[in-house]
Order: structure tokens, then sequence, then C-alpha cells
């Protein structure tokens, strides 16, 4: 399913998962109750590759320019990889409840990370420049960035990274 999805971008039958897999659809619904079960076992999977392959610098002591591009180029590989996924899932959310949470909870990991990373920079307002921060490093961002305005990868990677140092030139 994970690879169907990352394929064609969109959230295949439950058949078509069967036929890729060589098994029927009665055994697909014997390892999973439903189809949202299904979907957070690609999610959850997804994730786990995602934190192996992509796993945070450590910049601790860096300048606030380093920072940027250590959260951006992380950021940019994570959200290029876990994408199609997460857009099936925030489309499957409304059904099922157990889709947001895994969203909800990979949202507040990352506002952790963001936090983290450039709490120690944000002096003036945090409580405004905190969120902008946020919220400019956001799946969200990232996505409307590259469906909606069809950036490249590299275009998105150069908007965030400029946004985020004018977020920081404030602070």
């Amino acid at each position: 399913m994970l690879e169907m999805v990352r394929e064609s971008g969109t959230m295949p039958t439950t058949d078509a998962v069967a036929e890729r897999a060589g098994v029927s659809r009665r055994s697909v619904f014997r390892h999973y109750a439903d189809v949202s079960e299904l979907v957070v076992a690609a999610y959850e999977l997804q994730r786990a590759e995602a934190n192996r392959r992509y796993p945070p610098r450590d910049v601790v002591a860096g300048s606030p320019e380093e920072h940027v591009a250590a959260y951006v180029e992380r950021a940019a590989d994570v959200y290029e990889l876990t994408s199609p996924v997460r857009r099936a899932a925030l489309h499957m959310s409304r059904d099922y409840a157990s889709l947001l949470d895994l969203m909800r909870t990979d949202d507040m990991a990352q506002h952790k990370l963001v936090t983290g990373l450039f709490g120690q920079f944000v002096k003036t307002s945090p409580e405004v420049l905190l969120p902008a921060l946020i919220s400019v490093g956001s799946w969200t961002h990232w996505n409307a960035l590259r469906t909606e305005q069809n950036l490249s990868v590299e275009q998105a990677r150069a908007v965030v990274t400029a946004l985020m140092m004018a977020v920081l030139a404030q602070a």
C-alpha cells in the first residue's frame, strides 16, 4: 500500500493492495480490521523509515543560519518522502480519528523540534515568533508550496529558508 500511495499519490483500493501483495482481499482483512488500520500501519512504517533515513542533525552550537539550513534540509527530505501518505491520511482522517491522532503527533514533534532548534535565538516576542517559525516549517506550509504553488523542491526549500531567516531577523 505504501508503495502504491507513493507511486500514484492517491489511496489505492483494498482490492488493488491485495492484488499487488499477491493475496486475497480476505487475507488483507485477516491482518487489518479495516482500511484505517492498513493506512495507520503504512503511516507508521513511513514515519519509522523517515526517522531512520533522516535523523535530526545536532546543531546546538551553530549559528541561526546553520540551524535553518539543517532544519530545512531535513524537513524537505522528510516531507517529500511522507507527503503522499500524509495527503491520503489527511483525506481519510475525516472518517478515522486514529489517522488524525497520528498526524497531530507528528505535528507536535515538529513543534518541539523547531522550538528546540530556534528557541535560543528568539528573545523578542517568542509568543509570536516561535509559532511563526513552526508555521513556516510545517508540513502544511510545505504541502501548500509544493501543490498549490507548484514549486520545485529547491524552490520550496529556498522559500522556507528565506521565511525562517526573516522571522529570526525579527528576534
